[in-house]
């Protein structure tokens, strides 16, 4: 997928640039708030005269805004979540930022400048990605030529043009030969170009591709187009090949990362539970006040390579929900109780899996662990639904942060997708940016 990046618009830097810049604008303005006269004057001297406290406070920022892909080419045209976002990372910047001052006590940045510094870099943050938005929604996309059936061309064409992430402008190339492809390409300009369907009929052809695709203007089947676009490997499309010969799915073996993810699944779990507890008492005592016993419960699940382990949470739905045997609950579900409805809009009622963590059952972010007999029905009727089970299933997840719950077949196929591209694509970057999204799901209060 990376070889995609390379061709997309890159306002990384520039963000980056003006993010530092207001930022510097911000504490001078919070010093213009804050202070009047010399004492003004005295104070902002105490923060130029400590450089390294201004190093820290601009790559914090940097950092928090990459993990919240706030320089992605592209997630800038996003319009859910962009704000939020933002005030995500400027809440997370002000807490390193007082920590940092506690550690170095000759740092000097009071509360009151802390707050008024955050808040309008916030606000000039915010304000700058729905300019840039803007811009990049209205600028000229670029060519990308597609090829293949004709049938299935059209389609792919369609959804480029519709697809709000898409930088391109989809060139129907359904009746060129293979051997008249590179040329087409290069005389179009395009930045890309995608093979739909069987590729085999360019077979004969593959060394005049390769110097197409080493020369800058890349050649990816359509599964790579929609897992750079929408962050999923659509099952259709895919073959038992892809599992064996795509590198990323060796991860699964890697043990170097699988026992670093392991480290912050502790730590981070050590730490959210300090915060963690107060809501999920107070959840249980709702529970109890609104429904009775019990507040919590146990349930069988599947966890990595098929071991079975019991999950805890909070009780969300009737004590009589699964009477008729268990189901997946669908939208507006009348079994969940009213107060099971606010808890599992704001992710509470998984909380209490915390201790799933520490036990060493599941992991911070993966896939989600389903029951025994889910597992059963659905690797029965979905293709390559085991392998979800190579990775210790997760609290969180991308599929889950990307659409809500499943509840019926299709639902879990495209879930499944969602599930693959992280197993393939595991990083520490995809780990982190995952539990922010989460957060940024349960403040937003989406189910």
């Amino acid at each position: 997928m990376s070889m995609l990046r390379p061709m997309a618009l890159r306002l990384g830097p520039l963000l980056a640039a003006v993010d530092a810049l207001a930022l510097a604008g911000a504490a001078w303005l919070a010093h213009l708030l804050r202070f009047q006269g010399p004492i003004r004057v005295e104070k902002w001297a105490e923060v130029v005269g400590h450089p390294v406290l201004g190093i820290v406070g601009v790559l914090l920022v940097w950092g928090l805004a990459t993990a919240a892909e706030l320089y992605g080419p592209l997630r800038v045209r996003r319009r859910r979540e962009l704000a939020i976002r933002v005030a995500v990372v400027g809440g997370f910047w002000g807490f390193g930022v007082a920590l940092a001052t506690y550690v170095v006590p000759s740092w000097r940045f009071g509360r009151g400048l802390l707050v008024l510094t955050t808040g309008a870099w916030v606000v000039v943050a915010w304000l700058l990605r729905v300019v840039v938005r803007r811009w990049v929604m209205g600028r000229f996309r670029p060519p990308a030529l597609v090829v293949g059936e004709a049938a299935a061309v059209a389609g792919v064409c369609e959804r480029l043009r519709s697809h709000p992430l898409a930088p391109w402008e989809p060139v129907d190339g359904a009746h060129l030969e293979p051997s008249e492809l590179a040329g087409a390409a290069r005389g179009l300009g395009a930045e890309v170009v995608v093979l739909v369907g069987s590729v085999g009929g360019f077979g004969a052809f593959a060394s005049d591709l390769a110097a197409l695709h080493f020369s800058g203007v890349p050649v990816v089947v359509t599964s790579e187009l929609w897992a750079w676009l929408d962050g999923r490997l659509p099952v259709e499309e895919l073959s038992p090949d892809a599992f064996l010969h795509q590198p990323g799915f060796g991860s699964v073996h890697w043990q170097l990362f699988n026992r670093l993810t392991r480290v912050l699944d502790v730590l981070v779990a050590l730490v959210m539970i300090v915060p963690a507890s107060p809501l999920v008492l107070l959840g249980g005592l709702l529970v109890l006040l609104s429904d009775g016993r019990p507040a919590f419960y146990l349930q069988m699940r599947v966890g990595q390579f098929g071991r079975g382990f019991r999950i805890l949470k909070l009780r969300t739905m009737r004590r009589d929900a699964e009477e008729d045997g268990p189901s997946f609950s669908p939208p507006g579900d009348p079994r969940v109780t009213a107060t099971g409805r606010w808890l599992r809009r704001l992710r509470v009622d998984e909380l209490p899996q915390l201790l799933n963590v520490l036990r060493g059952d599941m992991s911070l972010v993966g896939p989600r662990p389903e029951r025994p007999e889910f597992v059963t029905e659905l690797a029965r009727q979905i293709p390559y639904y085991t392998f979800r089970l190579a990775v210790p299933p997760g609290i969180t997840g991308w599929a889950q942060v990307n659409m809500p719950y499943a509840c019926d077949l299709d639902e879990h196929r495209r879930k499944l997708e969602y599930d693959l591209y992280f197993i393939r694509e595991r990083s520490v970057g995809l780990y982190l940016l995952t539990l922010l999204r989460t957060l940024n799901a349960a403040l937003a209060g989406v189910r």
